[in-house]
Formats: structure tokens, C-alpha cells, sequence
């Protein structure tokens, strides 16, 4: 079924093809072209839940579903990376690392419904709340810890914390690591945070040199026990995003485009589901694995990855799998505005939500405090000019 913008629906082929307007950006095109391969968009509205979706060339998007339809937000910032999910007084925060910034998002839910654009429209509404000025680090995987962040450090080949004392704060690198800098000397990028403490990581070298894992990028890739340091499997292509889900450890292996488990004590490692792309980003809800997959980098030309030999055929999108099974449930894909999705996160209990860069809040301030919160749709001289000419008009 091809559902149009104005909701009118069409029959079509047995994939669900939705051309869906994305609101209030210019990240981008007027319509988003989205096709559901399966139950993709079904089982998204079972779970009553949304995603945030980290994009390139650069972006997030929120995506929902309610009454069958997609809903597709998303806003423009500088080159959009690692997410993190948390929640503070009983309202979602967003946390996007971006070039140089750590950028945290709140809900604003209860002033969602009276947003003066489209007021009656959404039920969660993200603005920006607090930013943190990190510099280029090449922020990769991030989680609330309480009320700091921890994300992995790619650029200085460390965890770090960002709290705003300083532009980050290292607290642990892999042992073979011996300098400290701007180097980049194992592409640390995953990092499976469980139980109040990262459990592991993820790299794709064992390597101590600036840059040296580009040599084997390939079948170099290793998963890392933290505090130890010990690896517990090596020779893979490209592993990201490491997380422990249901007390299993899973790892995605880009350069195979498949979704592994690894047993932490052996380094057995068993396929769960292979992608039509390259997996980067994982979240797990209710019982399903929501994978990001992305085309490959053609600026970067051949890097001898097994996947390459696919490169025609993959696809920018997610993937949903039964957690179980490794069942492909549905695969979501993007047919433009998206070459890549960096990393996935659900966002439970939201069906519309809207999200504003600091330039769109700008525009359309709202203001939330203890007492209540307001929308400001015009400048204090208005008010006190609206306030005068009542009052005249009282007299």
C-alpha cells in the first residue's frame, strides 16, 4: 500500500512503500521515500515505541508510527553521530554527539500537543537543553550514566566522560594503547554498557600507531573486556556497537553486514542474521533487534571488505529482528535523504514526536520550569506592547 501525504492510500505491491513528509527541516528532501519489506512498520506499532536514528550527510530523524502511517521528524545538525537515551524526571533525554559538540535534547511532553506550528499533533516534542563543547573527538557509542555521559572516545582511543569540567575526561583505553593524543590508533568505537558499567568494547585494530588499523580493517576488528583489557575475539571486519542483551553479548560486523553473538569466555562467535548492508547501530525493545544498515563509502574506494562483493545491493535503512529467532521481521529502507545510519535508539512510549535544532528553537522558544511551561511565540517588547494597547483599550 503507498501511502501518500495526504494519508490517501493506493494499492500496490506487497511491500508497503510510504512517501512520507518530514516536518519543520531543511535536513531533508519534501518527501521522504520509506519502504516497509516486510512487518517493519507493524511491529514498530506493537512495541508503541519510536526511534532515533543518527543519519548521514548529517542529521536525526524520529520515526513512529500511529494508525498504520509512519511519522518521520527530523532536524539538520553537523555531522550527527553517537546516541544516547536516558530519562530525567520521568521525561526522554536525547543525548547527539555532533562535531564538536555534545548536544542534549529533553521532551517537553507536556507542552508537545500546544506546539503553535501544529498544535494537537505530537506527543513528545525534543529541544535542545544543554550543550557541551567537546571539540572533533569522533564521539562513537554514548550512554547516560546517571547524570553524566560516557562515550567512546574514537579520536583518543578512550571511554571518556563529558560532564562540562573539562572537554572530556579519560577513565579508561585499551592497555596496548601507550600514548596519549589525537591519533586515532585503534578506531575504538562500540561499547556495551550493562548493569551500571561498560562491560566491553569494540575496535577495529589491535594496533598502537596513528591511523595503523586502516591497514587491516578488513579482518582485523577485536572485541575488548573492560576494566581488563583482555580480547576475547579477533579477526573481525569491522565490528561495532556491542551490547548485552538478555545476558548475551552481541557485536555487528560491518564489513560482513551480519549480526553476531560472542561468547565472552570461549570467543565463539555465531551468526545471527546476515544484511543487505553495513551494520552500524543497536537497540534492543521487546524482543526485537533494531539494526542499522548502511551503502557503502564510495569516497573511500575499495577497502577489501567481504561485503564489498554486495556493494550493488545494499541498502540505508533498519532492520527489525525477532531477538529470539534472529528472524528478519522487516527491513525499513531509506530510497533518499539517508547514504548511512550511524546509530539507533528507541525512544518507549512515542508514537509523533517532533525535534528542533537550536536554530528551529530559537525561532519558537519554549520555556519549562517546576511551576509549569510556556511556549514563547514572541519577544518580551511584543508582550509589553500587547499588554499597553489592552490596556488602552480598557480606558
Amino acid at each position: 500500500m503507498e501511502q501518500k501525504q495526504n494519508g490517501q492510500a493506493a494499492d500496490g505491491p506487497q511491500e508497503a512503500r510510504s512517501d512520507v513528509s518530514a516536518s519543520a527541516t531543511e535536513a531533508w528532501s519534501p518527501l521522504i521515500d520509506l519502504r516497509d519489506t516486510g512487518r517493519f512498520l507493524a511491529v514498530l506499532a506493537s512495541l508503541k515505541c519510536s526511534l532515533a536514528i543518527s543519519r548521514r550527510p548529517s542529521g536525526v530523524a524520529l520515526l513512529g508510527v500511529e494508525n498504520g502511517i509512519p511519522t518521520l521528524s527530523a532536524c539538520l545538525l553537523p555531522r550527527s553521530m553517537g546516541l544516547a537515551v536516558g530519562n530525567q524526571m520521568g521525561n526522554s533525554r536525547l543525548a547527539i554527539a555532533t562535531l564538536h559538540e555534545l548536544m542534549v535534547f529533553a521532551n517537553v511532553s507536556s507542552l508537545a500537543p500546544l506546539y503553535p506550528e501544529r498544535p494537537g499533533h505530537y506527543d513528545a516534542m525534543f529541544v535542545p537543553r544543554m550543550s557541551y563543547y567537546t571539540g572533533d573527538l569522533d564521539l562513537h557509542d554514548m550512554v547516560f550514566d546517571k547524570q553524566v555521559v560516557l562515550a567512546v572516545n574514537t579520536r583518543y582511543s578512550c571511554i571518556s566522560v563529558i560532564d562540562g569540567y573539562f572537554n572530556f575526561t579519560p577513565i579508561w583505553q585499551p592497555p596496548f594503547i601507550k600514548e596519549f593524543g589525537p591519533a586515532d590508533r585503534c578506531h575504538l568505537n562500540g561499547m556495551a554498557f550493562h548493569d551500571g558499567r561498560v562491560r566491553y568494547v569494540t575496535a577495529l585494530g589491535e594496533t598502537d600507531t596513528p591511523f595503523g588499523w586502516r591497514d587491516g580493517m578488513a579482518d582485523g576488528g577485536i572485541v575488548m573486556e573492560v576494566p581488563s583489557g583482555r580480547v576475547i575475539a579477533r579477526g573481525l571486519s569491522m565490528p561495532h556497537s556491542p551490547r548485552v542483551i538478555n545476558g548475551q553479548l552481541y557485536v555487528l560486523e560491518g564489513g560482513r553486514g551480519q549480526v553476531l553473538t560472542i561468547d565472552p569466555v570461549t570467543g565463539a562467535t555465531r551468526v545471527v542474521a546476515t544484511l543487505p548492508g553495513f551494520t552500524h547501530g543497536l537497540a534492543e525493545y521487546g524482543g526485537v533487534l533494531f539494526v542499522g544498515l548502511s551503502k557503502l563509502r564510495d569516497k573511500r574506494g575499495p577497502q577489501g571488505l567481504p561485503i564489498e562483493a554486495q556493494s550493488a545491493d545494499l541498502v540505508a535503512g533498519v532492520a527489525a529482528l525477532d531477538a529470539a529467532s534472529g528472524e528478519v521481521l522487516g527491513i525499513l529502507h531509506f530510497y533518499n535523504g539517508v547514504e548511512e545510519v550511524f546509530d539507533v535508539q528507541v525512544l518507549p512510549n512515542i508514537l509523533r514526536a517532533e525535534i528542533l535544532n537550536p536554530r528551529q528553537w530559537t525561532e519558537t522558544p519554549s520555556i519549562t520550569t517546576m511551576n509549569g511551561g510556556f511556549w514563547q511565540t514572541q519577544p518580551a517588547e511584543k508582550d509589553e506592547e500587547d499588554v499597553r494597547r489592552a490596556e488602552k483599550s480598557a480606558n
